[in-house]
């Protein structure tokens, strides 16, 4: 006999019902067992569940298949960003920036350090962002139900995918820190991810997140918001595009931002604002030096 999944809440419902999970049929995801499975048998009449039960133990899945234990950083995300689409009422605002100065700052730039100090472009996202929040410092602040939370720290959580799933650990006083200094804490992140070792301490509270599948040639994408934050910047790929300036066409790189808002924090307004401003210190890395 397979192993049943099931969710705790619908265990214990199932428990409190004297009802055999044998006989349920789960429509979760892989065939799990959800609160609605079980108060969908309970609301059946007991005869139908005697013939809803018959048809479950004869019940064969025609394709050849195994069944995948879950592991605990899959349940984590499943229920933190279940609850989140479910819960928060996401809006999006989409922007292009032009970063052939970035690019090109980041070059010469490297080009100075060893290869264990290179810069990299998400690191920029990162610093601009921070830049940003201190600049609207209503956007530095998360939803408590009763009450909403203001940062007067600058703190940025940031996507880091890794083979056992996805991490999104917290960079601290982003906005005293050079690019270099943010440069180094990310790498330290990303092998501590890695290798499992990421502590509570790398994870605390903040208003913001960041995830890019921009190396994956992925142009564009809308993240899901990560609780307790009140958004998150989808960064896609550095594109070559055409585009008409002063009469003119000219080639020059553009990347594809999507930023996701919990409206019951940030307005719409304050969004475009936020947005405009990181979109402003990609376009003038220069600025991001002397922050």
């Amino acid at each position: 006999m397979g192993r049943i999944f099931i969710t705790p809440l619908a265990r214990k419902l199932a428990s409190l019902n004297s009802i055999n999970i044998k006989d349920i049929l789960g429509t979760g995801p892989r065939g799990r067992i959800t609160k609605i499975d079980i108060e969908k048998h309970l609301k059946l009449p007991s005869s139908s569940r005697d013939i809803e039960q018959k048809n479950n133990a004869g019940q064969v899945i025609g394709i050849d298949h195994e069944l995948i234990s879950v592991p605990k950083i899959r349940q984590i995300i499943a229920e933190k960003l279940t609850l989140s689409k479910s819960s928060i009422p996401h809006f999006y605002l989409r922007r292009k920036a032009r970063v052939d100065e970035l690019i090109n700052f980041r070059n010469k730039t490297n080009n100075l350090l060893e290869k264990n100090n290179k810069i990299s472009i998400n690191d920029f996202f990162i610093k601009a962002c921070a830049c940003a929040l201190i600049d609207f410092p209503d956007c530095n602040m998360i939803w408590q139900e009763q009450h909403m939370l203001k940062f007067n720290e600058v703190a940025i959580g940031v996507a880091i995918s890794t083979e056992a799933g996805l991490y999104t650990p917290t960079l601290r006083n982003i906005d005293k820190k050079s690019l270099s200094q943010i440069s180094l804490e990310m790498k330290s992140l990303i092998e501590k991810a890695k290798k499992k070792q990421l502590r509570n301490s790398d994870f605390i509270d903040c208003a913001h997140a960041i995830s890019n599948l921009g190396m994956f040639s992925i142009e564009n994408f809308d993240a899901i918001i990560n609780p307790p934050n009140s958004s998150i910047l989808a960064v896609g790929a550095v594109k070559d595009e055409v585009i008409s300036e002063n009469g003119t066409f000219l080639s020059c790189k553009q990347v594809y931002l999507t930023l996701s808002v919990d409206h019951r924090t940030i307005d719409g307004e304050l969004g475009a604002k936020f947005l405009d401003r990181i979109v402003f210190y990609l376009q003038n890395p220069t600025v991001l030096m002397i922050k």
